[in-house]
């Protein structure tokens, strides 16, 4: 079963949005001011608990539910839009947040395709917009969930809204997903739904927790932004983990070079706001969205806020000892988030328009001054020139990236293969660029 496509239904969402030609001006675009005010919506349904019940239009996760189906088929309508409304509707069986059976829908926008070789192809962004309190089963108490994270799903429609007229090669869900605090629950069966339908995700990310940056003691932390992501593949075969440890490759998954990607062409949309590559697949005993994808074998990161305020995640809305605790409006950014949207809308405009990876790439010359690369050859059209990455055995982000002619091979004299890591990438006659591929095996 596919997922739920509807044609537009609804008046356009605010002002006309003219076609954006470039990343740059898409970016340019994003606006703090409607960042807040999806934040405050969302916020004002006094709780989106998974297992909440809605007595009114203007309370619990069906209302918030209902009202993301209709900013999905406004964006739609807008000038020159593209987008296609879809739901994703499933009933989650009893488990351990779920006592009872219960209907979860994701909620989001398919930008398809325009590369007939790379309908199957996708980009997908998504932040869960179910909240909870200080404890995980209470459905009735306050939980406003401004920053974790209607900020997610702000940062979501933001990047649809702006993006709404691309024209890109390849499909970006752009998805509001349901049960992330139960378990991960919709981002799962999205993941799962996508795979059997035979998508091909070349990288998810889930912005969650995106808004804040007082913390304790007043401390502000507004110019860094952290992206998760897995450095050992959850969902590694037994021969690419011998090919890994043959080639020391536990620091460049195909989600770990997203978490790269997403900073090297990211930050040039966003003044003073640098991204950190973070050596972990999420926070210390935590773990969001993009670890769902994670097990179905996709690459996928997590972006999020760098200060987190702890008196504000899953917390019961009150004052104690003097003390705010919940996760008001009143603590959201929209300056902040606004620049990780821009960042996240110039990274996946290039990639979404960007050729298909090199495959296949293999790392020769052991024991001697000259590494080789080879791959197999290229068919993609939009081909323009091969960039070959490498970065110091010690360093976390790549530090070089040299074009060599198209080809299936090159040799690098001088540089051993010990001391450095590599990766290959496609490049078209735009500069938009491939995910870089590490080596999967050693000759």
């Amino acid at each position: 079963m596919r997922l739920a496509l509807y044609l537009p239904l609804a008046l356009a969402l605010g002002a006309q949005v003219p076609t954006p030609p470039t990343a740059k001006d898409m970016a340019g675009h994003v606006e703090s001011a409607r960042l807040r005010r999806t934040v405050e919506r969302l916020a004002a349904f006094g709780t989106r608990h998974s297992l909440s019940k809605s007595s009114t239009e203007a309370h619990g996760i069906v209302a918030a539910r209902n009202w993301l189906i209709g900013e999905t088929r406004n964006l739609a309508m807008l000038p020159g839009s593209r987008l296609i409304p879809f739901e994703d509707r499933f009933v989650q069986e009893p488990g351990p947040r779920v006592p009872k059976a219960t209907e979860m829908v994701n909620v989001g926008v398919l930008l398809p395709a325009l590369d007939p070789s790379r309908v199957k192809d996708a980009l997908v962004v998504c932040g869960h917009y179910d909240s909870r309190a200080s404890d995980v089963m209470d459905a009735e108490t306050d939980a406003p969930g401004a920053v974790d994270n209607a900020s997610g799903v702000a940062l979501t429609l933001e990047m649809a809204y702006v993006m709404a007229a691309d024209r890109t090669a390849i499909n970006i869900y752009f998805v509001a997903t349901a049960g992330e605090e139960q378990g991960l629950l919709g981002a799962a069966h999205l993941a799962k739904r996508l795979k059997a339908e035979g998508v091909n995700v070349i990288a998810m990310l889930a912005a969650d927790t995106v808004g804040n940056t007082s913390g304790p003691g007043g401390a502000k932390i507004n110019t860094t932004v952290r992206v998760f992501s897995e450095g050992v593949p959850t969902a590694e075969t037994e021969a690419q983990k011998q090919a890994r440890e043959s080639l020391g490759g536990e620091n460049d998954s195909p989600s770990r070079e997203f978490a790269r990607y997403l900073k090297r062409f990211g930050e040039r949309f966003a003044d003073q706001l640098e991204m950190k590559v973070m050596l972990r697949r999420d926070r210390v005993g935590r773990g969001g969205d993009h670890l769902a994808f994670n097990r179905e074998g996709f690459p996928a990161a997590r972006v999020t806020e760098t200060q987190e305020n702890f008196d504000r995640q899953h917390q019961n809305p009150r004052i104690e000892g003097g003390r705010t605790y919940g996760d008001s409006p009143a603590f959201f950014d929209p300056g902040y988030c606004a620049k990780i949207t821009r960042e996240m809308v110039g990274a996946f405009h290039g990639l979404a328009l960007a050729p298909e990876a090199p495959r296949d790439v293999v790392l020769s010359g052991a024991a001697t001054n000259d590494a080789r690369l080879s791959w197999a050859p290229v068919t993609d059209p939009r081909v323009a020139s091969i960039v070959v990455y490498r970065r110091n055995a010690d360093g976390v982000v790549w530090q070089e990236g040299m074009p060599v002619p198209i080809g299936n091979s090159t040799v690098l004299p001088g540089v051993g293969t010990d001391n450095y890591f590599f990766a290959v990438a496609t490049r078209d006659r735009d500069g938009n660029e491939s995910l870089p591929v590490a080596p999967s095996r050693a000759q």
